[in-house]
């Protein structure tokens, strides 16, 4: 009886504190709701936008939300016409191109980061300090100290306004970061494992994709999503070195909708509904990876 009385006590004091550190933190959290409304309101406006008219769009005052819903403008934008129209949006194309260019790249930044990763974690040559340096000082050049020789590069060899050199481009300028990132990752694994496999009679690469491999999974989810939204969202490359709807990605074709005399703001903002659907799911579906993935290795117990 006496445990009893003790723990409705010990639960009496507990209720005024958390009410008291409850009241205490509000602000906080007022302060977190409030940033958090402000990031998420263009998000917002522009998908509450992509159901208006070019109308009322530009009406004054403006809208909160539509008057006179249509889906005209997700029609337009993925040019699903009546046959004898003709379509003034290139997004669908931009689209395929955008997804073919990053998952691509992606997946070629996973394979030589993860090779290079492992170079740099586990085995000791020459000059691995100043290359692994090198790698990241590269990372910190700014895009455009770059687009100058990519596009000579380009023209030269006849790769401008190709798939191709857009993957190139994409797979060089994040494969820095996946090395930096999947290496850290490796030097967390314990070499003990890598030294049984290897007495065991596996050679480096067997002991790369039946240990390191397996046990790296939320590293690798966690640099293919970097990498993906990099590619996926990136401009400048992809404005300066792509000249046709064969090549260009979506964020061109959208910008490329905005004309001197006339910018058609809701076909825009349905196509940017469209671009950032797939990179909200993706990031939804992999949270978790992304979380322990970049958490791991933070502490050492």
């Amino acid at each position: 009886m006496g445990t009893i009385t003790n723990e409705i006590e010990r639960q009496e004091v507990k209720g005024p504190a958390h009410l008291l550190r409850a009241i205490r933190r509000a602000p906080l959290y007022l302060a977190l709701i409030l940033l958090a409304a402000i990031d998420i309101f263009p998000l917002f406006w522009i998908g509450v936008s992509s159901f208006k008219t070019q109308g009322e769009i530009f009406r004054y005052p403006p809208t909160f939300l539509p008057k006179d819903f249509t889906l005209g403008n997700y029609q337009e934008a993925l040019a699903l016409l009546p046959p004898g129209q003709q379509p003034l949006s290139e997004i669908p194309m931009g689209l395929q191109n955008s997804v073919v260019i990053a998952t691509i790249s992606t997946v070629f930044i996973l394979i030589f980061g993860s090779l290079a990763g492992y170079a740099f974690a586990r085995i000791r040559f020459p000059g691995r300090k100043v290359i692994f340096i090198a790698l990241l000082c590269l990372r910190m050049l700014p895009g455009i100290v770059l687009v100058v020789p990519l596009f000579l590069v380009a023209t030269q060899t006849r790769t401008f306004d190709t798939k191709f050199f857009m993957i190139l481009v994409y797979t060089a300028f994040n494969l820095p970061l996946a090395i930096w990132l999947l290496t850290i990752f490796f030097q967390e694994i314990p070499a003990e494992l890598e030294d049984a496999a290897l007495v065991d009679g596996c050679d480096r690469w067997t002991a790369l994709f039946r240990i390191y491999i397996p046990l790296s999974r939320p590293a690798l989810a966690t640099v293919a999503i970097l990498s993906f939204m990099s590619c996926w969202n990136e401009f400048l490359f992809a404005v300066i070195l792509t000249n046709s709807v064969a090549a260009k990605t979506t964020p061109v074709t959208l910008a490329s909708m905005q004309a001197a005399f006339q910018t058609r703001w809701a076909i825009m903002t349905a196509g940017a509904v469209l671009v950032s659907v797939p990179a909200i799911i993706l990031v939804i579906i992999a949270q978790q990876h992304i979380v322990k993935g970049l958490t791991m290795g933070a502490v050492k117990g």
